[in-house]
């Protein structure tokens, strides 16, 4: 499935975070989301600055932004 139409209309309601750590994005759980699919996610939310990043960075970006 092309992950642009998956998280289409991803908010941050869709994200479970459990005592500072992503667990899933929907009903995804965190180790099957793939980098590009988790870069998609990033965008759906306007987080800047996760291009180059690794998936760790990205998740600990998403997780910083939720505070």
């Amino acid at each position: 499935m092309d992950p642009n139409k998956l998280f289409e209309d991803l908010t941050w309601a869709d994200l479970t975070i459990v005592e500072d750590e992503l667990k899933a994005i929907r009903e995804f759980l965190i180790r099957t989301v793939k980098h590009k699919d988790l870069e998609t996610v990033c965008i759906q939310l306007k987080i800047k600055g996760v291009k180059n990043a690794s998936k760790e960075a990205m998740l600990q970006k998403i997780v910083l932004y939720t505070r």
